[in-house]
């Protein structure tokens, strides 16, 4: 690294009240249970072949609702570092509903 060369300003993740970190912690529960509850849903209906695939798809499905958010929401110097999915909810609901 050249001594000419500045280093990127990363920007810290905003603080949160009370009230976003319960909608944070809200959405995260959600991302985790909605496709095991569906998952299991399809599996007590259908069978537990349909049950399995349910589950991935709804694995699937919240995976490019996080990617999704990341891009819109994390600045973009940091879009190439690694986030949690509880790291990429926290900028959303920072910028948008607190």
């Amino acid at each position: 690294m050249n001594r000419n060369e500045e280093k990127p300003i990363i920007e810290l993740l905003p603080p949160l009240n009370k009230r976003c970190e319960m909608i944070v912690r809200i959405f995260r529960i959600s991302f985790t249970l909605i496709p095991i509850i569906i998952g299991i849903w399809a599996w007590l209906k259908f069978g537990w072949l349909y049950g399995l695939f349910f589950w991935i798809v709804g694995v699937f499905a919240g995976i490019i609702i996080l990617s999704k958010l990341k891009i819109a929401y994390i600045p973009l110097n940091q879009h190439e570092l690694s986030h949690s999915a509880t790291a990429i909810l926290k900028w959303y609901v920072a910028k948008r509903f607190c």
